[in-house]
């Protein structure tokens, strides 16, 4: 596919979100973006928010222009906004820091960390995408300090040569 264009931005939340707000923003940006073929991530941490995504430049901008009309979020910072030669992602996905309080959270980490390593192995390869990886990274969730047992919080690892 040509004309492929990729924006990365972060965001605050205008107030604080509770689990039927994440779940209905994760079900709503699926929808939207499944149905004009945009695909990308986006992280979700204390009430901060960055997205990578990436499409057709025509449904980009479509995608960009209702992120920027949402009163959900503010301050948005505009980070990346470039062409692209080949997608980073096949679907789009969204990924929580905290623990997932919901079965549609914990589905959405639960893909998040199936892709993680290959994100890992191509992130060199896009800007975008190394910044996203750079912003898991340090909101993230991490292992255990101690010990070898697992409470119930997935882990992460740090991206070799950060």
């Amino acid at each position: 596919m040509k004309d492929l264009k990729a924006i990365a931005y972060s965001s605050k939340a205008t107030r604080p979100l509770d689990v039927r707000d994440i779940d209905g923003l994760l079900m709503d940006a699926r929808a939207f973006n499944e149905r004009v073929q945009v695909t990308g991530a986006l992280l979700h941490h204390g009430g901060t928010f960055f997205q990578y995504f990436e499409g057709a430049a025509g449904a980009v901008a479509a995608v960009y222009q209702r992120i920027r009309n949402s009163g959900s979020h503010e301050q948005l910072v505009e980070l990346l906004n470039q062409p692209i030669e080949r997608r980073q992602f096949a679907h789009w996905q969204m990924a929580f820091a905290e623990a997932p309080l919901t079965v549609l959270e914990q589905l959405s980490n639960e893909q998040w960390a199936m892709r993680l390593p290959a994100l890992r192995e191509q992130q060199l390869q896009s800007p975008g995408l190394k910044m996203l990886l750079d912003f898991w990274n340090k909101t993230g969730p991490r292992p255990p300090a101690s010990g070898s047992g697992n409470d119930g919080e997935r882990t992460s690892e740090p991206i070799e040569g950060k």
